[in-house]
Parts: C-alpha cells; structure tokens; sequence
C-alpha cells in the first residue's frame, strides 16, 4: 500500500520565525518551538485506517520517532510512536491490522486523550519543552518522549521529539537568528552557550551499570521485552568478548515494517542492519557538542559511549539526555516494575455473575447446592432481621458442618453463629477496598492475620454506600486464576511475572499432599483436609490413576443427601 499525502484533509499550520529573550541558563539560548519547525515538521502522515504495517513502513521511511494519526475529518487522535510499533512486534501483532484497531485496543502510549497532555504552542521555551519531555518521560500514565505543536487556532504544526531538539544545537543560523549575531565559520559550534560546549558525553551519560544489557544469544523478542519491561528506549548486545551494537525502538520498527519474525536473533539483525558500530559510537570525553553533531548526522537518537582509543563500552548517551544537559537531570532509570494486574474491584464489576447470594433462612443443603450450580466456592448469606449484615460462608464451612454431623436442613446461619465456630461478623483481614491490585489480592489470601489463624482463600470486596450489605462482591482464589486468565497482553503478562512462572515452581509436591484409600470414608477424607488444612487429597486408585477430594466433594454429597460413611470410590 502507497502512503500517499494527506496534507488538504489535515488542519495543517505554517510556522513563523519566533524567538524569546536569552536566558544564560538555558542550553538553548532562548530558541523557542517556533524557531525550529521545518516543512517536515508533520513527518509522515497517518489515517486510522491504514494498516499496521504500512505505518510502520512509512515511519522507517520517513526517519522520524512519531507521527500524528488523524480520523476522516483530519482531526488528530493520537500518536504512534516508535514503541507503539515495538508493543506490537512484541505482542505479535500482524502487519494488516488496522491502525484504528491498535488505538481501540488501549495499548497506544498517545491515544486521544494522552495528545491533550502534549500539546504545546510554539511559543514556548525549548528548555522548557525539555523539561515537559522529562515529565512525561518519567510518569507512568504519560510515557511518551514527544509534544504536539499547535498554534492558537488548535492546527497542528508539528511533532517533536528529543532528536529535533537536539538538531536545532547544530544550526548556527538559528542561533544567530537568536542571539543577534553571526556564527564563525571556523568554528561551528561558537554561537552554542558555554555550558554546553564545555561538559563532555562522560558528564551524562548514562553509566554502564545502570543500562540494560543482554546476550548475542537472545532473540529479537527478547531485547524487545527488556525495552518494554524497563520503559527505556535502548538496550546494549553484550558478552564478556565485547559490545555487539545497540538496539532501540527504531530496530523493531524496521523488523516489523520488513516483515521480520520476532525469533530471529538479535545478531543476525544487528549483522544486517548495523554492519559495524562506528556510527553508533562516542568517546566518553567528546564534547557534549560533538555527540550533538553525530546524532544530527546520522539521525540517531542513542550513542554508544566507549572508552577513547578503545571499543570498551562504558555507557549510552540519548537525544533525551542531550536535551536535559544543562538542567538539574532527574533520574530516568526505572527498576523493572512489576504490574500488580487488575483491581479485584474491576474483575467483581465484570463478573457480576459470580456473587452469588443466599436468602435468609437457607438451609444447609440449599447453600450447598447454590455454589454447586454457581460455580462458586463462596456465597453472601443474608442473616435474619430487617437490616442484618451480610456474612460470608465458604465451601469449607459446608465440609465442615458435613464431616461435624449437622444435618443438611439446619440453617446455614445457625452454623455460622453455633459456638463451634463464632463468626458474627466478617474478620477484618478478609475485607479489602475494590482499589486493591490482583497481586496484592493473592498475597493477602496467602498470609494469616496472626498466629494460630488460618489466611483466608475469600476475601469481601467493600462497595459503595447503598449498595446490599456494603459489599460489592467476593473475591475468591479462583477469581485470581480468572485474573491471570484476562491477561491478554503479552507485555502485561510479563509485568506481573506469569510468563516466567511455570507450574513447577508454585505446585504442591506429593510429599505435602495429604493422601487417601479408595476405601476410605468420604468423612475420613475430608477430615484428613481439616486436620491437614488442605483443600485436596490425593486417591490412589488401583489402577494406578489418581482421583482428588475436595471441599466441592461435601457441596454435592451435602446436596444429593449421600451420608458421610459411603466410600470415596
């Protein structure tokens, strides 16, 4: 597919020449947005419903880290940047899907509403567009390294990203246009404040330590994980016998755009794409002027920094770090953050099916069958009175009143408020707000509230005021499985380490696991899981299989009126 122009459907402004008073703090010299849009400040120009890849396509093509992507109407919705197209070869997403779709799927970093937070005027400061760069950077809802530029009539002007900031370091004409007067051709970097032509790449950098490395061995998907994982735009291909290269987003968007399978490894693609590193490399005491110049020559957005004379490694340098030189720099180095998942509150609101209620007066049989024909392993029971709270009883109550001798038509309630085991009302380790993460949600099932109590697999999620009994649904252990199940991002499964977790690691062994005859009781098995506070026991059978018991076993037997004395088998 051809990207053709679309510039008579876009509200597309011209730029004027514009500048701002000098400031001797300001690596810029009080050059302003305005003073460096070109004719190519829109990049390359995108609809939504062009293909994936074709974007791409026109993205590589085009040399810049971001364009605007606009509806029918040339309205600007959002921007697909280098990363959106990274996230997509990581996710495997394929090159016909429509660009529409991937703003719809809620994994673009600048959608509609994130566009609003990077508008900018041309008036302003580029020092002052650096810092917002940072800002945004650093935040975790507003990741992105790029601002939109709009004049006042809301028209789009441009984009910009780090890299073109970085340029405009490299043009003594805009320079002269700023400071009044003229550049010295003999020296190309005169008109640039002091502060920046004195620090050296070694001043910024960031140091070796604090990047990211992997091995020649890895794929191309597993550099790119590293990226997305670390929210960091570049990761350096090194072993004990040297530096490979680098990899940074502009890598997958060429792998993607070309078609490339994401298994391929990633010094076959360095092999293809950077035949030697020299480009990509600077000596750690180069002036900061000097990296500017490489960067603006081959168009790169990251540097390599090496030890003079030597291809030792000992950092990267980035258009962003560039941009930041002359302020007090933030810290833009993230440990690896773990996602937490969804809110429990988010997966009750989507599950409304799963609360299960009983009615006042239930009997014992009747909550069973409930969370046999629900699928539950916990229900709400309403207590008597007029405004009685809800309270909570769990499939392992049901066993317990089977195996204890209760008959099925005592009330549920009567057993929760028997002596045997007092629960007039929810215990406060089991009540959680619906803002607490999926992740939190397990860590809390697993831990007991205090010596000699047992941690609880249910936990009430507390609603809103009005809403029946103040709860707005029961989170079980199961819900954590349905949790992990609704995952389907790839990167997200990767954030909360279940791609890494295999069933191996977190099973329980047989030596831990109560066991039990064929012949047995279904009340000695079940004891066996009270007395082992285990919620399975494994059955040998004779012909070598195996069967489990669990709670569920005294749902339907407590359901189908089985007495307790019958055999497991």
């Amino acid at each position: 597919m051809e990207i053709k122009s679309e510039t008579e459907s876009w509200r597309i402004a011209s730029p004027a020449p514009l500048s701002s008073p000098l400031s001797d703090k300001d690596v810029f010299g009080g050059l302003i947005v305005g003073n460096i849009l070109g004719p190519d400040a829109v990049g390359c120009k995108l609809l939504l419903n062009y293909d994936l890849g074709d974007a791409a396509s026109a993205l590589a093509a085009s040399g810049r880290t971001a364009a605007a992507v606009a509806d029918a109407d040339g309205n600007v919705v959002g921007l697909l940047t280098e990363n959106d197209v990274m996230r997509a070869y990581f996710e495997g997403a394929l090159p016909n899907n429509r660009l529409g779709d991937w703003f719809d799927s809620g994994m673009a970093r600048a959608s509609d509403l994130l566009v609003q937070k990077l508008i900018v005027k041309p008036t302003m400061l580029l020092s002052e567009v650096a810092e917002r760069m940072v800002a945004n950077a650093i935040a975790g809802s507003c990741a992105c390294h790029h601002v939109v530029v709009q004049d006042h009539e809301g028209r789009l002007m441009g984009v910009l990203s780090p890299l073109d900031m970085i340029q405009a370091l490299c043009r003594p004409d805009l320079w002269a246009a700023s400071l009044g007067s003229q550049s010295s051709e003999t020296d190309y970097f005169t008109p640039m404040p002091p502060t920046t032509t004195s620090m050296a790449v070694k001043d910024i950098m960031k140091a070796r330590d604090d990047v990211f490395t992997c091995p020649p061995c890895s794929t191309m998907k597993d550099v790119v994980k590293v990226l997305l994982m670390t929210q960091q735009n570049s990761a350096l291909v090194v072993d004990a016998h040297g530096i490979y290269g680098i990899v940074t987003p502009r890598d997958a968007v060429r792998a993607f755009a070309d078609g490339i399978a994401s298994s391929v490894s990633v010094t076959e693609w360095l092999g293809k794409m950077q035949p030697t590193t020299g480009p990509r490399l600077i000596d750690a005491d180069a002036r900061l002027v000097d990296a500017a110049a490489v960067m603006t020559t081959a168009n790169l957005n990251h540097l390599v920094v090496v030890v003079p004379g030597s291809l030792e490694a000992v950092g990267t340098l980035s258009s962003l770090d560039l941009a930041l030189c002359a302020k007090a720099r933030t810290p833009l180095l993230r440990s690896v953050p773990q996602w937490a998942g969804p809110t429990v509150g988010e997966l009750v609101t989507q599950h409304w099916h799963l609360m299960a209620v009983c009615n006042k007066g239930a009997s014992l049989r009747e909550a069973a069958t409930l969370l046999v024909t629900s699928s539950r392993t916990s229900l709400a029971l309403a207590l008597s009175g007029e405004k009685a709270p809800l309270r909570l009883l769990t499939e392992n109550d049901i066993m317990r009143a089977y195996v204890y001798g209760w008959e099925p038509d005592h009330t549920a309630e009567s057993w929760l408020l028997a002596k045997l085991i007092p629960r007039s009302s929810v215990p406060q380790h089991v009540l959680l707000p619906p803002s607490v993460r999926l992740t939190e949600a397990a860590w809390l099932m697993l831990k007991a509230p205090k010596p000699g109590v047992d941690a609880c697999h249910h936990l009430v999620v507390k609603g809103v005021k009005g809403m029946e009994g103040g709860w707005l649904g029961i989170f079980s252990a199961l819900d954590v499985a349905r949790g992990l199940a609704s995952i389907t991002s790839e990167l997200e499964a990767a954030r909360t380490g279940a791609d890494q977790t295999r069933v191996c690691a977190v099973m329980k062994t047989l030596e831990v696991v109560p066991t039990c005859k064929p012949s047995d009781t279904i009340q000695h098995a079940l004891s066996t899981l009270i007395s082992s506070r285990q919620n399975a026991a494994i059955v040998a059978n004779a012909d070598g299989t195996y069967s489990l018991v669990t709670p569920r076993c005294a749902l339907q037997a407590l359901a189908e009126g089985l007495p307790s004395d019958i055999s497991v088998k």
